[in-house]
């Protein structure tokens, strides 16, 4: 039997922060960014490289909308944090630097 498709997490609309840790060589990178939820998803994992494993592996991913109208999509892994924004006075930046 095939499983129904998950639910959303997130409804469209829903302003959230979105955190995540990259790994930079031997550094780990703060990324931080705010924005409006398009839609939620999932991507395939791998490629032609792989063979079949694409069809049935798949990635969580968000595409946001920021305040000056980009479109992004963030690709989310167990360390992701993802906060809903009440408040939009306290929205920052996106911003990249080494992780203390």
């Amino acid at each position: 039997m095939i499983p129904p498709p998950a639910s959303p997490k997130y409804p469209p609309g829903t302003r959230v922060r979105v955190t995540q840790f990259v790994r930079v060589g031997h550094r780990r990178w703060l990324t931080r960014v705010d924005g409006v939820i398009r839609k939620e998803g999932q991507r395939p994992v791998g490629g032609i490289e792989m063979g079949g494993k694409a069809s049935y592996c798949h990635q969580d991913t968000l595409q946001l909308e920021r305040d000056d109208g980009e479109l992004t999509e963030i690709a989310m892994d167990e360390e992701t944090q993802v906060e809903i924004i009440t408040n939009p006075e306290t929205s920052v930046e996106t911003i990249a630097h080494p992780a203390p």
